[in-house]
C-alpha cells in the first residue's frame, strides 16, 4: 500500500482525519490543511457540476479529482446537495466581485464581453452558468438554480442603472438569457465566429444589445 493510500485517500473503515501539517518529514506523504482540502473539493465539484450536471456528478469522482478521502465531503458539506450549494456560492460572481462590479451600460457591456469571450473560464472548461442548466429532478436543487439565475438578473439590473419600469427585471433577465445562450451554443455546437470571439469582438454588439433591451439610458 502506498503512503498516499494511507493518508487522505484512506482505506475501507479508516477515519477520514486530516493529518497534522506540522513537523512533517520532507519525504513524508503529501499533507493538506483543512482550508486547502475544502478549496480543492469545491474546485473539483464546480468543474464536475459544470461539465456533467448534478445527476451525473458523483461524490466519489469529486473526491478522486481533489485527491482526498470521500468521507471528507460529508465532513465539510454534509451531502451532495450541500456540496452543490457550496459550489454555487463559491462560483465567481456573475458580473465580478465588489471591486469589479460594473456601474453603467458601458461597464456592463464590458463585463459581459469579458465573461462571454472564448477562454474566459479556462479553469472550468466551460462557462460555470452551465452548472445551473442541467435538470436534476430534485426540487430543492431546482430552487437553488432558479434563485441563482434570478440573482443574475438583479445584478444586471443594478449594474445597468435602468430606470424603474414594470418590465425592467424582465428585460434584465432577457439579457441573462442571451448570456446563457452564448454559453450553451459555444459548449454544444462550437458555432463560429461566436466560439472564438474575444472581448473586443463582443463589446460593440453587446453594447447595442444592452441598449436595445434596457431602453433609453438614464440621464
Amino acid at each position: 500500500m502506498s503512503s498516499q493510500d494511507t493518508t487522505e485517500h484512506g482505506t475501507t473503515g479508516q477515519n477520514a482525519t486530516e493529518p497534522d501539517t506540522t513537523g512533517q518529514d520532507a519525504d513524508g506523504p503529501r499533507r493538506r490543511d483543512a482550508a486547502a482540502t475544502r478549496r480543492a473539493l469545491l474546485l473539483a465539484a464546480r468543474t464536475r457540476f459544470t461539465r456533467l450536471g448534478y445527476d451525473r456528478t458523483t461524490l466519489r469522482d469529486v473526491a478522486a479529482d481533489a485527491g482526498v478521502n470521500l468521507a471528507l465531503i460529508k465532513r465539510y458539506f454534509g451531502s451532495k446537495e450541500g456540496l452543490f450549494k457550496a459550489a454555487l456560492a463559491s462560483t465567481p460572481r456573475f458580473l465580478g466581485g465588489e471591486a469589479e462590479f460594473p456601474h453603467g451600460r458601458t461597464a456592463l457591456a464590458e463585463a459581459l464581453s469579458r465573461q462571454l469571450a472564448a477562454g474566459a473560464w479556462a479553469e472550468f472548461g466551460e462557462h460555470p452558468v452551465l452548472m445551473l442548466l442541467r435538470d436534476s429532478g430534485d426540487e430543492q436543487v431546482a430552487g437553488l438554480r432558479r434563485r441563482a439565475l434570478e440573482e443574475f438578473g438583479r445584478q444586471v439590473l443594478e449594474a445597468s442603472g435602468a430606470p424603474a419600469a414594470p418590465d425592467a427585471l424582465l428585460r434584465a433577465e432577457l439579457l441573462v438569457a442571451l448570456g446563457v445562450g452564448v454559453a450553451v451554443v459555444r459548449s454544444a455546437v462550437g458555432l463560429r465566429p461566436l466560439a472564438d470571439a474575444t472581448p473586443e469582438d463582443l463589446l460593440g454588439p453587446l453594447l447595442d444589445v444592452v441598449d436595445g433591451l434596457l431602453g433609453p439610458r438614464p440621464d
